[in-house]
């Protein structure tokens, strides 16, 4: 059970005009993050609308990504749900369709206590997948603090890694590192990346999150792991503008949409409702953007990594 290093992607889930699932769409968005040269997929994340699907769904997107994967890189597979034993039956189903572990998050409300150590402790009994821990209090209102992960990590040792993404993040990082010691327990930042120059220096080892341009991460990812922070800086900064258009709470998901809709990588950009919509003033801004920094729809991604 090796703790999740580099850069995992987590999907989109593409939705036809008519709201239908687009496997098409779904096959081609796998297809191109791996061609960016990340470390793994994500199905089923808060960024892929895994809430708005029903269960048929939800076992359409892993059966497909899975498939489409095709053991070229791990496939992580959200399984929260409200309950325990729902939670152990999608980590069973998970299991069973060939994922490499799940990420699992607290149900709604439940704060850190007993009953939410106890939760984890009975679901790292239930399944051998490796589990990464979510800590992310607008899914569900719980708020956990460095003490509180550590704490489930040593109460459910099939944790290996935290994906923690409340701010602020960098500190956060940092007072978990120390807590875990010499855990073999991976730290991995989130929200699109957006403060993922200052979670490394803190000691993420990468990150689980959506992009519409996962190679730009990639890009980070690899000049840091390699040693050279200041070529991952120059990447960071040189992309900020994007990852910050692209963060906007509560319309990250519909402007990322809206990129691989450009890109030629999903056909449609709809957001299932309830959820936001882009006004054409905003898209407007974000055609400014893209054209500021010089970026195309160029897929895969050109392997000297240059700016576009």
């Amino acid at each position: 059970m090796r703790p999740l290093a580099g850069v995992y992607t987590i999907l989109t889930t593409p939705f036809q005009s008519n709201g239908s699932l687009d496997d098409v769409g779904l096959r081609k968005l796998v297809e191109a993050s791996i061609a960016c040269g990340i470390d793994g997929l994500t199905a089923l994340g808060v960024a892929g609308e895994a809430h708005k699907l029903t269960e048929a769904e939800r076992r359409r997107v892993v059966e497909l990504t899975i498939d489409t994967v095709a053991d070229r890189v791990p496939v992580v597979v959200g399984a929260s749900r409200e309950s325990t034993e729902a939670t152990i039956e999608a980590c069973r189903d998970a299991e069973r369709a060939g994922a490499a572990g799940v990420m699992i998050a607290p149900p709604t409300f439940v704060q850190p206590g007993a009953a939410l150590t106890r939760h984890f402790a009975r679901i790292s009994e239930a399944t051998t997948l490796p589990i990464t821990l979510q800590d992310f209090p607008p899914v569900n209102g719980v708020t956990l603090g460095p003490a509180d992960m550590a704490g489930l990590v040593e109460a459910a040792p099939t944790i290996v890694t935290v994906k923690l993404e409340d701010p602020p993040t960098p500190q956060r990082i940092a007072q978990l590192v120390e807590l875990l010691g010499d855990r073999d327990v991976s730290i991995v930042g989130g929200a699109g990346g957006l403060y993922l120059l200052d979670e490394l220096r803190r000691g993420a080892r990468g990150t689980m999150t959506g992009f519409a341009y996962p190679e730009v991460l990639v890009r980070i990812w690899s000049a840091w792991k390699a040693g050279d922070h200041a070529a991952a800086a120059d990447a960071y900064y040189h992309f900020l503008p994007l990852l910050v258009f692209e963060g906007q709470p509560k319309l990250g998901v519909a402007v990322r949409k809206e990129i691989l809709r450009r890109r030629g990588l999903i056909a449609n950009a709809l957001v299932r409702q309830p959820g936001p919509q882009l006004v054409p003033a905003i898209v407007d801004d974000l055609e400014q953007t893209l054209t500021w920094l010089g970026m195309d729809d160029e897929f895969p991604p050109s392997a000297e990594g240059e700016d576009r």
